[in-house]
Formats: C-alpha cells, structure tokens, sequence
C-alpha cells in the first residue's frame, strides 16, 4: 500500500505520534469519498434563498455529549493520497454445501484528488492521480472521553470549488480474479465526495424540482456555499447480559461467550452520527459502458417555519444505533456468532441532479428526489455460514 500523507496543520490539543497516525490514516479509508463540477449561472432570486439560520435537530453527542477531554484530542489539516494493490473477501467453500471457494476481490483501489473531471481512462488507470493531486480534510477533530468514546469531527471535506476527495476502484471482480484471462472487473467511481452544500448546486435542484431548500450558514463567511460537519459518537458499551432480541433467548456469560470485533476487544458499543454529503459522480464502468449519478446529495430536509414544507437542508441523524456481538439462530436452528446491528433508524432526503447511462449529457435519463426515506424499527445480523 503507497500512502502519501501530511499532515500540514495541527492545533495543540495533545501529542501527535505514530499510533495516532496510523489512526487517522485508518479514519481516513473509512470515510473515503466527494466532485468537481462545472458551475452553472444562478439567478440572483434564486441564491436569495441559499443560506439560512436555523436550529437543526442533531445527534444529543454532538453538543451535550459533555466529553471529559481535560486539554486533551487532536485537530489537524489533512492532504493525503493513497493506493492499495487489492482488498479481498474470501469464502472459503462458497456457496451451499457443494461450492466453491471464491471471492470478492477490489484491485487497485486509489484515494486523491484530481484537479479535472476524472475520465472512464482514468478510472482504468493504474495510477490515475498526480503526485500533487491530494485530498484535502481541514478540521480533523478526534476527542477521547474514558467514559463517554470516541467523538470524531470531520469540519471541512475538499474545498468550496468542487475539489473534494475522489475514490477510484480500478476493478472489482465476484467470485474469482479474471484479469489473467484478459477480463476486467467494474470500474467504480466516486467523484468529489465532500460535505459543502454550494449555493450553485441548491439553486439547480430547487429550479429543478420545485424546492425551496437553503443551506445553513455555517458561521465562517464561506463563499459560495455551506459547510456541514460530519460527527460520528462511538461509546463502548461494557459488561451485562447479551440478549437476541428477535429469539428471545438469554445468552448467558455476558461479553465473554459474544466474539470479539477486531480492534475494540469483546465489547459492544453505542454508534451516533449526524451528516450532509455531496459527491459529484457516483458511476460503474465495464469495458465502455458507464452508468451513475451526478450531482448526489444526501441530507435531511428541515421545515423551519411550519408550513409543511421542507426549506432548510438539514443533517442525516443516526441516532443511538447498537452494535454488538451475540449468539444468533438461524433458521435451521444452528447457534452462530453474529454482529447486530439494532435500533436502526434513519430519515434522509436524496437529490440527483443527473440519473445517466452512458455519456451523461446524452444518455440523461432525467433528476430524481427521494423525500422523507424512512428506514426504521430495522435490525441487521452479519455471520458466517
């Protein structure tokens, strides 16, 4: 794995060494994504509605979390670039009792900034960004209360031209490696993810579809747009008896008979977040085709003035979400280890700007917005078969 990373800024909060790093390195791959985009004139009237004031509903950690920090956490300026050669799932004997070993394999998986609109060339490339093209994250903030977790704060994603982080996969292939006979995998794309709301870009989704959505002023005189901080709250959740909800059944032994997530120990945690991200172009390759999305946002629509009508662009919540490590039965009756995901609940708004396949001028298949998707009362159950 080549990694280029500097850290350009960081502000005296505690003492920065090598574990704390390979940390934020790791932080870093979990959030990876956001655009470059050509901008598109706005009439005056219309950047009259893209900034507002307004108190937004958040998760309870971002600001009553009351953290212990006592002069302690990090917050620091980020450039980074990264490639890692392969990333594989494997499944030792496949499907059902009479398959075959297989696997999901990533290959060539990259983590820059290109400075120009990222071709299906590109895309293809074994080394598709320049030594100068990096990310940019200004803000980094990582707070470590001993009995509240871990609160990590992403404040600024790319810049307030479109530059954000682009993640290239070169080729992903199900099952088996085919690139000795000659086949490629899909290409994936993720261009410019970041977490700026331009006013360009809030203006062309309210002419669009008809919105009246305005971005919250985010008290640092940004131009032409908003930052939304991106916050995510992990507390472990220590000790007592782990319960399947969905059985009923007592696992009894508490966090000694549940298996351990790699990294955290035998422990199960408490997860919240809140966040509005922005990514450019969201698209799949395979030899020359090419389908996606431009102009992706996901984010909670807020209605600040109680007409029933959404006005403000608000932050997805996760909000006390569990996970833990249990024993699970399946429906054969067999006892396994599982993580459980409970207490799922998220609302969200989604816009598209561009829904396309092939050239995404031509091949337009028109702007799509999801309002109020609800996903509730949900519980998810990871093990091995």
């Amino acid at each position: 794995m080549d990694m280029s990373f500097n850290v350009s800024h960081v502000r005296n909060r505690s003492i920065l060494n090598a574990g704390t790093c390979l940390a934020l390195t790791s932080v870093l791959l979990v959030f990876p994504n956001v655009s470059h985009s050509d901008l598109t004139h706005v009439s005056d009237f219309e950047l009259s509605f893209a900034t507002a004031q307004a108190d937004l509903p958040g998760i309870p950690l971002s600001e009553g979390l009351d953290f212990n920090i006592e002069g302690g956490g990090i917050e620091l300026d980020l450039e980074i670039q990264a490639s890692i050669d392969s990333i594989e799932w494997q499944d030792d004997d496949g499907y059902s009792d009479t398959g075959t070993a297989g696997a999901l394999i990533l290959k060539g998986v990259h983590i820059g900034s290109s400075e120009t609109p990222i071709t299906a060339d590109q895309v293809r490339n074994a080394q598709p960004f320049e030594a100068s093209e990096l990310a940019l994250i200004k803000g980094l903030v990582i707070e470590a209360d001993p009995k509240k977790g871990t609160l990590i704060t992403l404040n600024e994603i790319g810049d307030t031209q479109g530059n954000g982080i682009d993640i290239i996969v070169n080729d992903i292939y199900f099952g088996q490696d085919l690139s000795d006979q000659g086949q490629r995998g899909i290409g994936l794309l993720v261009e410019d993810f970041s977490n700026f709301v331009s006013d360009d870009y809030l203006g062309r989704m309210n002419q669009i579809h008809g919105l009246n959505l305005s971005s919250v002023d985010d008290g640092k005189n940004t131009a032409g747009g908003n930052y939304y901080p991106l916050r995510v709250a992990i507390q472990p959740l220590e000790g007592g008896e782990q319960t399947n909800p969905a059985l009923g059944a007592d696992v009894t032994g508490g966090l000694d008979d549940v298996i351990a997530i790699p990294g955290f120990g035998n422990t199960s945690m408490r997860i919240d977040a809140e966040f509005v991200v922005y990514m450019e172009k969201l698209a799949i390759y395979k030899e020359g085709f090419e389908a996606g999305i431009k102009g992706l946002m996901i984010y909670q629509g807020v209605d600040t003035t109680g007409d029933g009508m959404e006005d403000t662009v608000g932050p997805v919540v996760v909000n006390n979400l569990r996970m833990e490590t249990i024993k699970h039965q399946i429906a054969d009756g067999t006892d396994v280890q599982a993580m459980h995901f409970k207490n799922i609940d998220i609302n969200m708004d989604i816009a598209m700007e561009n829904v396309y396949i092939g050239n995404p001028e031509t091949g337009s298949l028109g702007s799509i917005h999801i309002n109020d998707l609800h996903i509730h009362d949900t519980q998810l159950w990871i093990y091995p078969h």
